[in-house]
Parts: C-alpha cells; structure tokens; sequence
C-alpha cells in the first residue's frame, strides 16, 4: 500500500513540472537577461570581496521565499544568512574572488538558474591564507520591481586549503 502511494506522489509530482508552461522568452531576451544577471553576480561578489554587508544584501530578495544553504549543510532565510556573512567577514581581512564559468537556464519568462564556478582566496585576522579552487554556487534568481533578485542559493566547495 505504502509502495502504490508513494509511486502516485511521485506520478502526481512529476506531472506538475511536464504541465508548467514552458519559458516563453525568446533568444535575445535571454542574453538581455544573461547580461543583467552576471551584473547583479558582480555586485555580490565586489560586495564580497569589499566585506560589505549592506550592499550584498541588496542583490537578495528580503521575503520568506530566500532560502540559502551554506557549504556546510546550513539552511538559512535572509535575515539568517546576512547575520552568517557578517560574522564571517569579522574574521577576514581579504577575500578575492576569481570567476571561471557561469551557464544560465531559463526555467520561466522571470526565473532563471545561474550555476557559477569559481575560486576563493582568504586571508584571514589571524594570519593565515586559504584558498578554494573549486567552489560553486547556483543562483535562482527572479524579477522583483523590475531588478533581478537572489531568491535562492546553494553553495559547494572544496574545504579550504592553506597557502603556505
């Protein structure tokens, strides 16, 4: 019985993502909003790489609808993640972000899946350097008042590596 149920949740589940309406933005629509959205990438990591908390805000949707999960596992809202950022750029004194490749998809005319790769270099108070040459991050990201804005994020990596 527990078998039939679960197989008709995951026919019911599935048959919702073939019926949703397919995007409807046309080519170059999409590299309008592809530039837009690398933009708004550079905005958080310039705020990054500044420790600027104020200004990387601005580039996440502040609603119950943020969801981001940290590399180690954790599962925050916005108000959640700011307070984490904060925290961790007390403990930095550099940060350098370089950008290897980005890819885009379209799921909707206003919402898009940015998955970025890149590396981290960190220098921490205490002295120490660490580097993460393989870290990714996927962006959902969705039009709100007319400004592409993070509604979602999970980010991998590599642990960090001391530089020697």
């Amino acid at each position: 019985m527990k078998k039939n149920l679960f197989i008709i949740l995951v026919l019911f589940f599935f048959s919702g993502w073939t019926n949703q309406k397919a995007s409807q933005i046309n080519l170059q629509e999409q590299e309008t909003a592809k530039k837009e959205i690398r933009e708004v990438v550079n905005v958080i990591f310039r705020s990054l790489e500044k420790m600027d908390i104020e200004a990387l805000s601005q580039s996440y949707s502040d609603s119950t609808n943020y969801i981001l999960i940290a590399t180690d596992g954790t599962i925050a809202d916005y108000q959640v993640a700011k307070n984490h950022h904060a925290i961790w750029f007390k403990s930095l004194s550099s940060l350098k972000i370089t950008p290897i490749k980005d890819e885009f998809r379209f799921l909707a005319d206003n919402i898009v899946v940015c998955s970025w790769q890149g590396k981290f270099e960190m220098s921490l108070k205490t002295g120490k350097k660490l580097k993460i040459d393989k870290f990714g991050i996927t962006f959902i990201f969705t039009r709100i008042d007319n400004q592409w804005k993070v509604i979602y994020q999970h980010s991998s990596a590599l642990p960090p590596v001391q530089e020697k």
